[in-house]
C-alpha cells in the first residue's frame, strides 16, 4: 500500500505543476487577447481542451488516488473457457501459447479459436489436447472469432489471450476471486512482456506501455474504470451477453469494455505478470500496431460519444476513458510544437512564442517528475521502477507521424483494415515510417542552424532550446535507422533465434 509521505510527496508535485499549468493558461489567453491572434488562440483553446487538459489534470486526478486491490480467493467448481486467438501466427508461437494454457492449475476448457484455417493449428491442438475452433470467413476478425466461439461454448467465464501471451499456471487463481461480486463484468491482468532485451527496439516499445500497465490501470481501476486490452482478460459471459458479445472495431478491447462499463458492469484490474507477451521488435511492426490502435481508439471516442455511451459512465469513469481517448493527440502536438519552433527560429517574432515556452518547459520537467515518482514509489515491473524510460519516450516522439495519419482518417472518415501486429523482427525499416521524421528533423537543424547565425538580430533562447531538445528527443530513430543499414537479419534467422526465448519468462 502507499505510504502517507508518499503521498504527501504527489500531492505537493500535482499541486506545484498544476500551478505552473494555470500560470501557462492565463499567460496564453492574455496574449492571444493583447495581440489579437483569434487564430492562435482557438489552436490552443482545442489543444489545451483535447490534450493539455485530460493528459495533465486528468492524469493527475488518477495519479493522486492510486491504490492497489487485494486479490480475493477464487471460488472453486467455476466453469471457464480460455480463449486463444489464433490467426497466420509461428507455428512454436502458437504452440507457446496453447502449451501454457493447458497448464494453467483452475480446472478449464482451452480452445484455440483458428482464423487461418490452417490444418497444421488442428493437429498440434489435438497433439496438446485442446480443442479446436473455425469458422467460415472472418467477418469482424477478433470480436467476430470470440463471438463465433461463444456460440459453441457454455463455459461462465471466459479468458481471452492474444497468441504471443503465454499464461503462468496461476492466472485463474489470481483472478477468479474477483467475480464473487455478481457484477463483476471483467477482470483484466497486467501485461508485461519478456522480449525486452531482444534488441532495442523491444526494449523501447516494451516501455512506452510500462506507465500504463504499472500505474495507469491500477488508478482507474480504483475509481471503477478499469478496461480490457485484448488479450490477459477474463469475461463472465453473462455480461458479454448483456451488450450483444464481444464489440467489434479496431479496438475492440476499448470497445467491449466502455459497452460494459455503460450498462452497469464493474471490472477489476490484477497488476501482476501472469501471462507475459512479446513486444514488437522493430520500428516497422511497432508503427502497425499504433496505427490500428490509435484510429480505433479516436473511432471508439467519436463513437461513445454520438451513441450516449460516454455519457452513461460516472464522472469519474469519464475522466479516465478520456486520458486514453486522447492520448494519441501527441502526434499533432508533436507537429504543432515543430512547426510553431521551426516558424519562430526562422521566420516570426518569436516574443509570444517565447513568453510561452518559459512556461510550458517547466511545467514538462514537473511533469515528468510527477510520472517519475509515481514508477519510483508504486510501479510493480523491477525495470518501472527505475522511474525513466527514456527509450520507450523517444519511441513514443518518433512515431508522430503515425498518430497524425490515424487523426487524419479519423476526421476524413477513412478506414484502415485490421491487421495484427508482425509479429517478425530484423532492422529494416519502411519509407514511409520514417520520411516525416526525416524531414522535419533535416527543417529544424535548419532552424537551429540559421537562429543561431543570425543570433544578434533576434535572439530566442527557449525556441532555441525547444529546437534542440526536440532532435534529440527522436535520437532513438537515428539509432534504428543505422541498425537498419548496418545489420540486416533475415526473418528465418530472427525465427530461429526467438524460438528460443527471450529469458526465462519467454520460456513455457
Amino acid at each position: 500500500m502507499p505510504t502517507k509521505l508518499n503521498r504527501i510527496i504527489i500531492y505537493i508535485l500535482v499541486a506545484v505543476a498544476a500551478a505552473l499549468s494555470v500560470n501557462l493558461i492565463v499567460y496564453s489567453a492574455k496574449q492571444c487577447i493583447v495581440l489579437r491572434l483569434p487564430f492562435a488562440a482557438s489552436l490552443l483553446i482545442g489543444w489545451f481542451l483535447l490534450f493539455v487538459i485530460p493528459q495533465l489534470f486528468f492524469v493527475w486526478y488518477l495519479y493522486c488516488r492510486f491504490q492497489k486491490r487485494d486479490i480475493p480467493k477464487a471460488t472453486t467448481g467455476l466453469r471457464v473457457d480460455v480463449f486463444i486467438t489464433a490467426f497466420n501466427e509461428p507455428m512454436w508461437m502458437v504452440k507457446r501459447a496453447v502449451n501454457a494454457s493447458m497448464h494453467i492449475t483452475y480446472p478449464h476448457r482451452t480452445y484455440l479459436l483458428d482464423d487461418s484455417h490452417d490444418s497444421a493449428y488442428k493437429g498440434l491442438a489435438k497433439n496438446l489436447g485442446s480443442a479446436y475452433l473455425n469458422r467460415d470467413g472472418n467477418k469482424d476478425y477478433k470480436a467476430g472469432n470470440i463471438n463465433s466461439a461463444l456460440e459453441r461454448t457454455s463455459g461462465d467465464f471466459i479468458v481471452v489471450f492474444d497468441i504471443d501471451h503465454a499464461p503462468r499456471p496461476e492466472f485463474l487463481d489470481r483472478t477468479l476471486g474477483f467475480f464473487n461480486d455478481p457484477l463483476v463484468g471483467f477482470v483484466q491482468v497486467m501485461e508485461t512482456f519478456c522480449n525486452s532485451k531482444e534488441n532495442l527496439m523491444a526494449q523501447a516499445s516494451t516501455q512506452t506501455a510500462m506507465e500504463y500497465f504499472n500505474i495507469s490501470l491500477v488508478c482507474k481501476d480504483h475509481i471503477g474504470a478499469g478496461s480490457m486490452h485484448g488479450t490477459n482478460a477474463v469475461i463472465r459471459r453473462k455480461a458479454l451477453d448483456s451488450i450483444g458479445g464481444y464489440q467489434p472495431g479496431l479496438a475492440e478491447d476499448l470497445e467491449t469494455s466502455l459497452s460494459l462499463h455503460g450498462h452497469g458492469w464493474k471490472s477489476a484490474y490484477v497488476c501482476e505478470p501472469l501471462a507475459p507477451g512479446f513486444s514488437p521488435a522493430t520500428f516497422n511492426a511497432f508503427c502497425k500496431q499504433q496505427l490500428k490502435w490509435s484510429r480505433g481508439v479516436f473511432e471508439t471516442a467519436w463513437r461513445s460519444v454520438v451513441s450516449g455511451t460516454f455519457f452513461r459512465l460516472t464522472l469519474s469513469q469519464q475522466l479516465a476513458y478520456s486520458v486514453r481517448f486522447s492520448y494519441y493527440i501527441v502526434g499533432l502536438s508533436v507537429l504543432l510544437g515543430m512547426v510553431l519552433t521551426f516558424s519562430c527560429l526562422t521566420i516570426l517574432e518569436a516574443g509570444f512564442y517565447e513568453g510561452f515556452l518559459a512556461r510550458l518547459l517547466p511545467l514538462a520537467a514537473a511533469t515528468m517528475v510527477i510520472r517519475w515518482f509515481m514508477l519510483r514509489a508504486w510501479a510493480t515491473e523491477p525495470d518501472a521502477k527505475m522511474g525513466i524510460q527514456l527509450k520507450g519516450t523517444s519511441l513514443v516522439f518518433s512515431t508522430w507521424p503515425v498518430y497524425m495519419l490515424s487523426l487524419v482518417c479519423t476526421i476524413a472518415r477513412i478506414s484502415i483494415p485490421f491487421m495484427s501486429t508482425p509479429k517478425d523482427s530484423g532492422f529494416e525499416m519502411n519509407q514511409w515510417t520514417i520520411l516525416p521524421q526525416i524531414f522535419m528533423i533535416a527543417a529544424m537543424i535548419i532552424g537551429i542552424i540559421w537562429k543561431i547565425v543570425h543570433w544578434q538580430e533576434s535572439p530566442a533562447p527557449f525556441t532555441l532550446i525547444t529546437a534542440l531538445l526536440i532532435v534529440a528527443q527522436q535520437w532513438i530513430l537515428f539509432v534504428l535507422v543505422w541498425q537498419s543499414l548496418r545489420k540486416p537479419i533475415s526473418g528465418a534467422d530472427y525465427d530461429r533465434t526467438r524460438k528460443k526465448g527471450g529469458g526465462p519468462a519467454c520460456s513455457n
